[in-house]
């Protein structure tokens, strides 16, 4: 089990609990914080000190902590966690370890020598958040393809940029929805889904309301369910009018999908680059959501602009149209696809060879491709 949901450093020293109190009791001079999750005690240890730590609450017996329940991964963006849940059958105690290590140096010693069940538990968080877990004695990709160049649960994986701000801006993507439909014509998709949850809720409320209208009347139970079945019938019948009665937007021949994915790719582009420059300028993470938020709305507003203002064509357009590219073949396409496969592995392997960083790794593949790219057009 694999996440990446922080929880809050408490405000004040916990007090320890039972368990952690053996922990001190038996690692005396360790440095050992103390807190305190919904389910477990927890405790945090330096790196250096982990192997023994683990060592511990393995074999003593004070402890005989004989069950790794699970292990969580955590990205703090700096530094990266490790969460084991540990349990004694034994004793019937619990407790939550972490430690943590640089995201430049992502390394703790494996503790699958002492639980198996830590075998797959750190494969799986070794390919999804980058850290390496020395002396595991397999540590192959459990759910990824081998040598993917990026981590997918950490928060500086390709698609970060989007997910982190998906939550905040359903409204944009909505007013872009709506851009597009005044733009091109094409009514923006409907979420039949959504359209039937908010008809059924409709209906419920005039059920309702019918039925108190009918009881407040002292109608029998027949003539209130009358009541009930005229009133949503009226109800149906309105509905279907207006339905028929909506003014449809005349097709345009657009590639509706097409427009959509460029729009989400220059707004990923554009809120990768304005947090990259607030970084840069050391702002606090409030002010770089606003400056990204204003750089949004910016955004937002110039595509209205353009979809207002009428289309000129170019004087050339008339006279000399362009000739469109003729379409890749299936073997063409085999082909850029395995030229670029085999320029990723040789550009990898290089960078491997110079010892830098998974990051530094994937932004020198990412130019080999672009450059890659430049040369094919």
């Amino acid at each position: 089990m694999v996440h990446e949901a922080p929880t809050a450093a408490p405000a004040e020293p916990i007090e320890p609990g039972p368990v952690a109190r053996l922990f001190q009791s038996a690692l005396r001079g360790l440095a050992l914080e103390i807190g305190q999750s919904p389910i477990d005690e927890v405790v945090s240890v330096r790196r250096e000190d982990f192997a023994r730590v683990m060592e511990t609450a393995k074999n003593d017996e004070r402890l005989a902590l004989d069950y790794l329940r699970c292990l969580s991964g955590v990205d703090w963006l700096t530094d990266l966690e490790t969460v084991y849940h540990l349990h004694s059958f034994k004793h019937g105690h619990s407790i939550a370890i972490k430690v943590r290590c640089p995201v430049s140096d992502a390394h703790i010693p494996s503790v699958s020598h002492l639980w198996e069940t830590a075998n797959w538990h750190e494969r799986e968080t070794q390919e999804l958040f980058g850290l390496v877990f020395d002396g595991h004695p397999d540590p192959r990709p459990l759910l990824t393809e081998e040598g993917l160049g990026y981590y997918i649960m950490r928060k500086s994986h390709p698609l970060a940029d989007i997910e982190e701000w998906q939550e905040d801006y359903l409204k944009t993507i909505e007013e872009a929805k709506a851009q597009m439909a005044a733009a091109t014509g094409v009514a923006a998709p409907v979420d039949e889904k959504a359209l039937k949850i908010q008809m059924a809720q409709q209906k419920a409320a005039i059920m309702k309301k019918a039925r108190d209208d009918a009881r407040a009347k002292g109608l029998s139970p027949e003539d209130e369910k009358a009541a009930v079945q005229e009133a949503i019938k009226k109800f149906e019948e309105e509905h279907a009018a207006g339905q028929a009665a909506a003014p449809t937007a005349p097709a345009k021949s657009v590639d509706e999908r097409a427009a959509k994915i460029q729009l989400a790719q220059q707004k990923a582009a554009l809120i990768t680059k304005t947090r990259n420059e607030a970084r840069a300028r050391g702002v606090s993470p409030e002010e770089e959501r606003q400056i990204v938020a204003e750089a949004l709305k910016k955004f937002s507003e110039e595509q209205e602009q353009a979809a207002a203002a009428p289309q000129a064509a170019p004087a050339q357009a008339a006279a000399a149209p362009a000739t469109p590219a003729a379409p890749m073949d299936r073997a063409a396409k085999i082909q850029l696809a395995q030229q670029k496969a085999a320029l990723i592995t040789k550009t990898r392997n290089e960078a491997r060879a110079r010892g830098v960083s998974p990051e530094e790794e994937r932004q020198i593949v990412a130019e080999a491709l672009k450059k890659f790219s430049e040369e094919q057009k």
